[in-house]
């Protein structure tokens, strides 16, 4: 029996005996009756629950050592890929192309703001250089940033820089 039958069961028996359908004798029987197969079946559910919850704390411990072991993995893969890059470029080799990879350098620009980028900005150039996020903490727009600095805008703090960053295929 489900519990919501039980739970209509017990609504119909109490609206019985208020209504004066139920004979003295039998009350307690029923209502003993009826309390014991409640108690059982939310007994049951209450064990269910605690199983469910069991399994989510064991997922939520499986989810943070897979995070753990993934930073791991990326941290070793970075630090591989500055060992290799740097001694591709101190031996002036710029590609390397084996039968299983094939590894080059691309050039990039990426744009370095110092500390005090911000206080040297005019008004208007704190509204076209500078984002403001939720919550409220501005930030320099580096897309913007960019774009001013590569078409000749000078802006005091702010530069580009040339990177070689190593691509594997």
């Amino acid at each position: 029996m489900k519990l919501y039958e039980i739970s209509s069961m017990y609504n119909d028996f109490m609206q019985a005996l208020e209504a004066g359908e139920i004979p003295d004798e039998a009350i307690n029987d029923t209502l003993e009756g009826l309390d014991g197969l409640l108690e059982e079946k939310v007994d049951n559910i209450a064990c269910i629950v605690k199983t469910v919850q069991a399994e989510a704390a064991a997922i939520k411990a499986e989810e943070t050592a897979l995070a753990e072991r993934r930073k791991a993995k990326e941290k070793e893969a970075d630090r591989l890929c500055a060992y290799v890059s740097n001694a591709m470029l101190e031996a002036d080799k710029l590609k390397i192309e084996t039968a299983r990879n094939k590894l080059t350098f691309r050039k990039s620009t990426r744009v370095v703001v110092d500390d005090g980028f911000m206080a040297g900005l005019t008004e208007e150039q704190y509204k076209q250089f500078v984002r403001v996020p939720e919550p409220p903490e501005p930030a320099p727009n580096k897309t913007e940033i960019s774009a001013a600095l590569k078409s000749g805008i000078e802006l005091p703090g702010a530069r580009l820089e040339e990177n070689m960053s190593l691509q594997i295929k």
